[in-house]
């Protein structure tokens, strides 16, 4: 599995996970000033990110692939309604639903706990396949 986390350490009260169900679709869980929501999302285009645009944000993403710690990377973000930029890529918004309140507080909680610890992820293998499992169940109810 595929999952790339907003870079989030202790205290927060924000989040943004991301799973790829393949090359050019995601469902994200939304906890940002953007919304408090479950997206879907489709890749519509790839081009270079403008060099001149008015930035609306910019962090720290975290990628986790089979339980593991890829890589880390710099985010930089249009919002255009719908449609977000996201580095080189325009992702669409396909549809938005609530975000449950306790699927709230188990996501932020996980989001916080990698990105406290994402150095050392492969001593936490357990609370991985927790946060896997817990993602997979939800992700089947939008599918």
């Amino acid at each position: 599995m595929d999952i790339e986390i907003d870079y989030n350490p202790s205290p927060s009260e924000t989040f943004f996970i991301s799973v790829s169900i393949n090359d050019r679709v995601a469902i994200s869980f939304d906890y940002t000033t953007k919304g408090h929501r479950v997206i879907k999302q489709s890749l519509i285009e790839e081009k270079d990110f403008p060099k001149d645009a008015k930035v609306d944000g910019e962090w720290d993403a975290l990628i986790i692939r089979d339980k593991k710690f890829i890589k880390k990377y710099h985010v930089k973000w249009i919002d255009m309604g719908k449609k977000d930029w996201v580095n080189n890529e325009i992702w669409e918004t396909v549809w938005e639903k609530p975000i449950p309140e306790q699927l709230k507080d188990k996501l932020l909680y996980y989001s916080q706990f990698i990105s406290d610890n994402y150095k050392d992820l492969d001593k936490f293998e357990d609370k991985l396949i927790e946060f896997e499992d817990l993602l997979s169940k939800e992700i089947t109810k939008y599918l």
